[in-house]
């Protein structure tokens, strides 16, 4: 099972550990919680969502027109923006949430294993 792509969406797949022993040794609790976490699947999706009110100018008056749910997000270093219907922007809004955790659960498992990697594995000798 790999990991499946959209252009913008991507469900993570359960991952398991299969390969020779690391040389960081058994990772600690809060490591494997990290990524048990991330074992789980959930649709991802990068970007923003908005819902936008619109008053337009209509014969002299003002009319309130909308409202407008719009995606947006950068793709290839240019910034894509969708048009949503309401129930498309509730589902993209869940994805959203869930790849700004995944995010912030990768960012703790790199710095867990940067603390492990100084820590156990020799390094060069300070003179101070």
């Amino acid at each position: 099972m790999g990991l499946t792509v959209n252009l913008y969406f991507a469900m993570l797949p359960a991952m398991k550990s299969k390969g020779p022993k690391h040389p960081l040794g058994t990772p600690f609790p809060a490591f494997l919680k990290g990524w048990s976490q991330l074992a789980q699947p959930h649709w991802i999706c990068q970007g923003t969502v908005v819902c936008r009110p619109l008053r337009r100018r209509v014969g002299g008056k003002w009319v309130k027109k909308g409202p407008y749910y719009l995606w947006t997000a950068k793709h290839q270093g240019k910034t894509v923006s969708h048009a949503l219907s309401k129930a498309q922007s509730e589902v993209a809004k869940k994805a959203i949430a869930a790849n700004r955790r995944v995010m912030k659960i990768l960012a703790k498992l790199q710095a867990l294993t940067f603390d492990s990697i100084l820590k156990t594995v020799p390094g060069v000798h300070k003179r101070k």
